[in-house]
């Protein structure tokens, strides 16, 4: 949480998690509660980071329901709003997806899209400047998402890790504590009406995976399966799997432009393993 340590933030959430041990002033509320946005002191802010706007509408009401002002509004939006399966490395002038897709993943996606058009008309309305960035698969300690975690416990739990010899396509991550240094360069340097991808050019697969975690703990057995056995052996598999499901990104206007230094993935999952360890270790005992 070191962001935090550099700036006196103020943190609006659902109450999920206590933030009682880190230094921001936190505000529970729902944040489609239009008069729970009064709760918030009239001040004047840098910047309004928005982590959690999943469905259309979401931003307008944060923008016309907030009691203070704000100088600036960070979007933190998803690589998958692009076209897919276009073939090619997609940079943050590639067409977004206009198709609408079944299931979670779709409304995901297209709420995604629609809240990326929703800022960019009240920016121009409200004259305020945004800046929309878009991450690719994020990974690291305090990872709420059930990908890294569940290969974590295996090794913890001291369970095999598979290896699979029909799934050697890669795919991109980045890892958390990047995405929060994005954050901050462009609020510092004022990144105004910009679009980065944030989403690191090296290329991983679940053996890559595999052979790192087994560093952090070397008596760990990796297994040869299937897709198929696997999926019969309920062993989790977090990450794309096929041809099909393979999307890339390019992440170097970040990195020109700001200076975003991505983490190497091997020292990235190093410490997300540090961090989670004693969590599963301490689950265990139980």
């Amino acid at each position: 949480m070191s962001f935090a340590k550099k700036w006196n933030c103020t943190l609006v959430n659902r109450g999920h998690y206590t933030m009682a041990d880190y230094d921001v002033k936190a505000y529970v509320f729902d944040r489609h509660d239009k008069s729970s946005w009064q709760q918030l002191p009239k001040e004047d802010y840098d910047v309004v980071i928005d982590f959690c706007a999943y469905q259309p509408g979401d931003i307008q009401t944060v923008i016309e329901s907030f009691s203070g002002r704000f100088r600036h509004y960070v979007f933190i939006s998803t690589v998958d709003v692009y076209q897919r399966q276009t073939g090619i490395n997609k940079t943050e002038e590639h067409p977004l997806e206009t198709r609408h897709f079944a299931g979670e993943a779709g409304e995901y996606i297209t709420g995604k899209v629609l809240l990326e058009q929703e800022l960019i008309k009240m920016s121009n309305q409200y004259q305020m400047p945004y800046t929309i960035l878009r991450p690719g698969n994020i990974y690291g300690p305090f990872n709420y998402a059930p990908r890294e975690s569940l290969l974590i416990e295996r090794v913890v739990k001291g369970l095999p890790l598979f290896s699979l010899h029909d799934a050697p396509f890669p795919f991109q991550m980045v890892y958390v504590e990047d995405v929060v240094q994005a954050i901050e360069k462009v609020i510092v340097k004022k990144a105004y009406n910009e679009i980065y991808n944030v989403v690191s050019g090296e290329m991983i697969t679940y053996d890559s995976i595999n052979q790192i975690l087994q560093l952090c703990q070397p008596d760990i057995k990796i297994e040869e399966h299937s897709i198929e056995e696997a999926l019969q052996l309920q062993y989790p598999l977090p990450y794309p799997l096929s041809l099909e499901e393979m999307e890339y990104y390019d992440g170097q206007k970040i990195v020109q432009q700001l200076h975003l230094e991505y983490t190497p993935f091997q020292t990235g999952l190093i410490k997300t393993y540090q961090a989670f360890y004693p969590v599963f270790k301490d689950n265990e005992k139980r």
